[in-house]
């Protein structure tokens, strides 16, 4: 517990590096950040305006519920890959400075926050677009957001220490991550499901976790059991990553 509460009393410290990183990154380029802002842009218009032909579905009820889903899930697969090196990426670091261990799943974390900062931009073009009025639900996507973002960073930490002790346990994530992306409603809405066939949601983590932010930014209210499962998957996530900190801590210098 304590390293957890000395890397977040060190914000300065990995917000920085976390800029470093993409400053580092987009060195020399006009854009910056925002070519890959660009490049998802595209892909949600594109693929977007051709699901809406495939599934009979009208542009304006389908566009924002893909580009939200699109662009969570972006965040959301990319904060759990980046997770898998969260330790080895930074080795050098590691050996030589003597830092909390969850600053680097903190810097992670920044980066990724800083690039959906970026990407949310297209989200927006979309409410212009189809002229979307401000709706109070917006303030549960707030709070759902807090919480996705929040269990996300916990989710990290055991999967960093995970994958720096057993290198093959990365490529295994990335490709159940590939799976994990048709079997979620993010291309293709919910109702299309039969009604015996419901369970491929219900039980699916990742569709509540895409929920408790997208649906108010779509003007639906949030289910109860996505609440649920989310704060379940919370304390959890907490959990496991407390217990990983306390056991492993001292042994990562040694695995990498």
């Amino acid at each position: 517990m304590s390293d957890f509460i000395k890397s977040l009393k060190s914000t300065n410290q990995w917000w920085l590096l976390a800029w470093f990183d993409i400053r580092q990154r987009y060195r020399r380029s006009v854009l910056g950040p925002f070519w890959i802002t660009m490049s998802t842009a595209v892909m949600i218009i594109a693929l977007g305006f051709l699901w809406t032909q495939i599934f009979h579905v009208d542009v304006p009820n389908f566009l924002p519920f893909f580009a939200a889903g699109t662009i969570m899930w972006v965040f959301i697969s990319t904060q759990i890959n980046d997770a898998c090196t969260g330790f080895s990426q930074f080795e050098g670091y590691i050996r030589q400075i003597n830092l909390p261990l969850p600053v680097y799943i903190l810097r992670l974390w920044a980066r990724n926050l800083i690039f959906l900062a970026h990407n949310f931009v297209i989200f927006i073009g979309c409410w212009i677009y189809l002229d979307f009025a401000w709706r109070p639900l917006i303030l549960q996507s707030i709070l759902g957001f807090a919480l996705l973002s929040y269990t996300l960073l916990m989710v990290s930490v055991p999967i960093a220490y995970l994958c720096a002790r057993f290198r093959d346990i990365p490529p295994i994530i990335q490709s159940i991550m590939q799976i994990v992306y048709f079997l979620t409603p993010i291309f293709w809405q919910p109702h299309l499901l039969p009604v015996d066939k419901h369970y491929v949601t219900g039980n699916n983590p990742f569709f509540h976790a895409l929920e408790i932010v997208r649906a108010p930014l779509t003007g639906h209210a949030v289910a109860m059991t996505s609440w649920v499962w989310m704060l379940s998957t919370a304390v959890i996530c907490t959990v496991v990553a407390l217990w990983a900190q306390a056991r492993f801590k001292t042994r990562v210098a040694y695995w990498l």
